[in-house]
């Protein structure tokens, strides 16, 4: 039985997502202070950029990216990711819901890692049957999880995103094009249709001139106080059939 089914919440489990170059580390910070400005201590769990297997993986991606061949970058890149970010929801479950009580603020679930997974294979950087043994570790992992208590998603076009990208000046991501970043957009928006489906509750943020993060915390705080109910039933619908957002991974089920 995944932690957290039988005992109440003490705490809040936030997810913030977005596509590359949004703007999604900074906004977690700003709603994490907002937070605990607010009286509700916070606490970021960022992605595992600072991993020591972290550039390597994402250098072979962007690689493949760059050069248009698959040598495998997508599917170890998704791979790795995906154990992180399990790892990461679990840790973020315990904070939120166990005796700490704290609120979390995870920076890209694992559900927003189907979409890195979707448009790799999409795009023919991981086959089909790397993509489908992709699926079977993520439904396995789904299974194990509970949801988060507010996925928060910040909307901002691709040509922004890619404009913010190039600003900040990392390297391996000069020679992500930008119709990468549109292919990712819209594969977003099918996840979101996803996961208001199943019941999750989603906030979109319109995050095109960024936004005050105060606002946003009160508008995760309302919606979560707008339906207490949602918690039980919507945790025993998600164990039981794991989302995958697409429906080129559902053909097989």
């Amino acid at each position: 039985m995944p932690f957290g089914m039988d005992q109440p919440r003490k705490g809040l489990f936030i997810t913030i997502d977005a596509n590359i170059g949004a703007g999604k580390t900074n906004a977690c910070h700003a709603i994490a202070s907002a937070a605990t400005a607010s009286g509700s201590p916070a606490r970021v769990l960022e992605e595992p950029t600072h991993h020591p297997k972290f550039n390597h993986f994402l250098e072979r991606y962007y690689e493949d990216l760059k050069t248009g061949k698959n040598t495998g970058g997508g599917f170890g890149m998704q791979m790795f990711m995906l154990c992180q970010r399990y790892e990461q929801h679990r840790l973020a479950v315990e904070t939120a819901w166990g005796d700490q009580g704290q609120v979390i603020v995870q920076d890209r679930p694992i559900y927003g890692d189907t979409v890195f997974a979707t448009t790799a294979m999409e795009r023919g950087f991981m086959t089909p049957e790397e993509y489908h043994l992709y699926v079977d570790v993520y439904r396995n992992m789904s299974r194990d999880v509970m949801p988060p208590d507010v996925f928060v998603f910040l909307d901002v076009s691709p040509e922004e995103c890619y404009d913010r990208m190039h600003s900040r000046g990392r390297s391996q991501e000069t020679d992500v094009p930008l119709d990468y970043l549109q292919q990712l957009y819209d594969n977003y928006q099918k996840l979101l249709g996803e996961m208001r489906r199943r019941g999750v509750k989603v906030l979109s943020v319109d995050w095109s001139g960024f936004g005050p993060p105060v606002e946003i915390w009160k508008n995760i705080r309302e919606l979560v106080a707008s339906e207490d109910s949602w918690y039980e039933n919507l945790s025993f619908a998600l164990t039981k059939e794991p989302m995958i957002p697409l429906g080129s991974a559902k053909q097989d089920d």
